[in-house]
């Protein structure tokens, strides 16, 4: 068993139990007449004995020996998503999520971002050093124009005359600095990438499809210490072990989450002699787990 899920799993969870969802499974056209409200009025709820996830337990981070970089430990998979998730990370600028409150918001890249900015020091001061310099070169249009004799102008326009050639001089400047700074010495960026890749067994399967009905998201939590893809990091461990199956549950006061199963993936062709083996009679698996 992975130990990183495994302590995630002991730290960050203790029991809870809530409500879930009817599951009457009635078409539109059942709940809105007559019979269908007085069925959905006196159907009994289902009582889920589950544990409760702190998501804070995805604050954790590990550096990379060869780069330095602080990754996240853990990814986040949508069940319903992709099964790759790229993330760019910059020094002005961080991953985002359509949903900010959601799981997959909780990935610490902000320290990530340090070390972003660890690689772009030497970017960062000389462009500053350009920025006065410029500065400085706007003031050569405005001498230009003191010691020509060719214009006459009246006293009173002569401020802002010189006020506007040293802005001219001193955006121009900055402008051919930038450009050639970006030649130079170009903003660095880490492009860092999560896949999954395996299949859930049949009884992770039944566990998740249950618990659909119960939840608004379901997602997956694995382990991806050593196993981000980027240029800048060496080549990532391939397997991904016991990931954690998590429901989201949307609600007035916030969001909270619930584990609902561990397990080991398997390849595709476990799974399909798994599949199609023959099963006793009387065999099932229960949909989620206490």
């Amino acid at each position: 068993m992975n130990q990183n899920l495994n302590l995630l799993r002991q730290k960050y969870c203790r029991p809870a139990t809530f409500t879930g969802k009817r599951t009457d499974h009635l078409f539109p056209l059942e709940e809105e007449c007559e019979q269908g409200k007085a069925l959905l009025a006196k159907a009994p709820k289902t009582l889920l004995h589950l544990q409760e996830f702190d998501p804070y337990g995805l604050q954790q981070t590990y550096r990379d020996e060869a780069s330095g970089a602080e990754l996240p430990v853990f990814a986040v998979f949508d069940l319903e998503g992709s099964h790759q998730l790229d993330f760019e990370i910059a020094t002005d600028s961080l991953p985002t999520t359509n949903q900010p409150q959601s799981l997959p918001a909780h990935v610490p890249f902000q320290k990530t971002q340090a070390f972003i900015r660890k690689i772009n020091d030497r970017r960062m001061k000389s462009e500053l050093a350009l920025t006065r310099l410029s500065v400085i070169l706007g003031i050569f249009p405005v001498l230009s124009f003191l010691v020509s004799h060719t214009t006459v102008m009246v006293a009173a326009a002569v401020p802002y005359v010189l006020v506007g050639g040293w802005a001219l001089g001193a955006f121009l400047s900055y402008v051919l600095s930038l450009f050639v700074l970006n030649r130079i010495c170009p903003w660095k960026k880490l492009d860092i990438t999560a896949e999954f890749n395996g299949i859930l067994p049949k009884e992770a399967r039944e566990k998740a499809r249950a618990a659909k009905d119960h939840f608004d998201n379901l997602y997956l939590i694995v382990d991806q210490q050593h196993r981000w893809k980027s240029v800048l990091l060496p080549d990532p461990t391939p397997r991904i072990l016991d990931p954690l199956l998590i429901g989201e549950l949307k609600q007035s006061c916030g969001r909270k989450y619930y584990l609902i199963h561990q397990f080991d993936l398997t390849e595709a062709e476990q799974y399909l002699a798994d599949e199609f083996a023959t099963k006793p009679d009387g065999a099932a698996c229960l949909p989620i787990e206490n």
